[in-house]
């Protein structure tokens, strides 16, 4: 008795909050929200073992109470999906229950009338079926071309797809379990019920998944040109307003433009050819066989031998041969000691009046050049021991590009 009891007490609680429960099965995914007001119901529940919940997930129907829920609302889905299907289907039932009274009670003749009855009814319930699914492609081949209207054209590709979003919960609505239940153990509805109508249902999902996505890429499509049409209508309508307007760069206003719109910065591309492309093979081979022939073009010429070069003697002693040392050079090694070595002080020294003073005859781009790559070629401690003030102006095309005229050297304040 006390198993009855328990029953009776979790179908009575089923029965108390069957709309949440059932609202919790069709619109939520078997999800029970987790509220203040659902708190008794969930502890209930979990009592009588009918719901799980794991970590901070919400608590959702177990699947036997699931499958229940699902079993005895698949009715109102195959009507909601497709109420001339679910007619069929409802005749369908009916003829069931009287081939199996037929057989109970040994009417044969009665018998085979249903057997005929059931075979045409299910052969035209398998025939709506097929042509409600191919429906679909002559929304897909047509693109909605036959609307003109590209907001209408829209509207139509939402309900299509809708319709196919209703015509998937009613191959879903078809459970195999109930199938089997009106199949019963005889076998010849068990080989149109679970053999033909099955494989049915089946293709009739395959070509609608198919068609579903097609549509929501059409979709997708509809609305880009909807928006670029937008902005067509947007610009003609701007040329209606002012005529004679011609597009020009010159009516940016610059100052307006955010700073990293307004800028140029610098960067290097590293150009990488691909030598796997099919589609550049002929030139590669062309290029590799001028390069391994220079007179393939007739534009270089060949190649001179070398000519002799005297032997070379060395005295018995050795002779040594004083190399001729750089000004230029000299000169920046004892202008970077002088301010390396502290004797500079607080002065400067500005590289143009150095190079004047020095009487050299080289012009002012080689001198700054040479000044700053030996600057930049000295140990990490005794560049920070020199400041430089660079004297330089912006370029009036990019000016994040600087031309530099001067440079100025002064000993760093470490302590600074």
């Amino acid at each position: 008795m006390a198993r009855i009891d328990d029953a009776q007490k979790t179908l009575r609680i089923l029965a108390n909050h069957a709309e949440v429960i059932l609202e919790a099965h069709l619109t939520r995914g078997n999800r029970l929200p987790d509220t203040l007001e659902n708190e008794h119901l969930i502890r209930t529940l979990k009592q009588h073992r009918l719901i799980l919940s794991i970590g901070d997930e919400e608590p959702h129907l177990k699947k036997v109470l699931a499958q229940f829920l699902g079993h005895i609302t698949e009715s109102d889905r195959r009507r909601w999906a497709n109420q001339h299907i679910d007619k069929l289907w409802e005749e369908l039932a009916e003829l069931f229950d009287q081939y199996k009274q037929a057989k109970i009670k040994v009417a044969i003749a009665d018998q085979e009338r249903l057997e005929d009855e059931i075979k045409e009814a299910l052969s035209g319930l398998i025939e709506d079926i097929r042509i409600a699914t191919e429906a679909f492609s002559a929304y897909i081949n047509s693109g909605f071309s036959y609307i003109t209207d590209l907001e209408l054209r829209i509207r139509e590709n939402e309900r299509a797809i809708e319709r196919a979003g209703r015509l998937i919960t009613l191959f879903d609505s078809f459970n195999i379990l109930e199938l089997r239940d009106h199949a019963g153990n005889d076998s010849f509805l068990k080989r149109l019920l679970l053999k033909y109508l099955p494989v049915t249902l089946e293709e009739g999902r395959s070509n609608l998944s198919y068609a579903l996505n097609q549509l929501r890429k059409l979709l997708v499509r509809l609305r880009e040109d909807q928006r670029l049409n937008k902005m067509i209508w947007s610009l003609e309508a701007h040329y209606l307003r002012n005529p004679g307007f011609i597009p020009s760069i010159d009516d940016l206003d610059l100052e307006g433009c955010p700073v990293a719109l307004n800028s140029v910065e610098p960067f290097i591309l590293a150009a990488v050819p691909d030598v796997y492309d099919p589609a550049d093979e002929d030139e590669l081979i062309e290029i590799v066989a001028k390069a391994r022939d220079p007179l393939a073009n007739g534009d270089l010429e060949a190649p001179k031998s070398p000519p002799a070069i005297d032997s070379v003697e060395f005295d018995v002693d050795g002779e040594v041969v004083e190399e001729e040392e750089d000004p230029v050079e000299a000169l920046v090694d004892s202008l970077l000691a002088f301010i390396l070595e502290g004797e500079l002080g607080a002065s400067e020294l500005v590289a143009t009046e150095v190079l004047a003073a020095s009487g050299l005859t080289v012009d002012v781009p080689t001198w700054l050049a040479t000044l700053a790559a030996e600057i930049d070629s000295l140990p990490r401690e005794n560049q920070a021991a020199i400041e430089i003030d660079y004297s330089a102006e912006p370029d009036p095309l990019y000016p994040d590009n600087l031309y530099i005229h001067d440079l100025t050297l002064r000993q760093a304040d470490v302590a600074r």
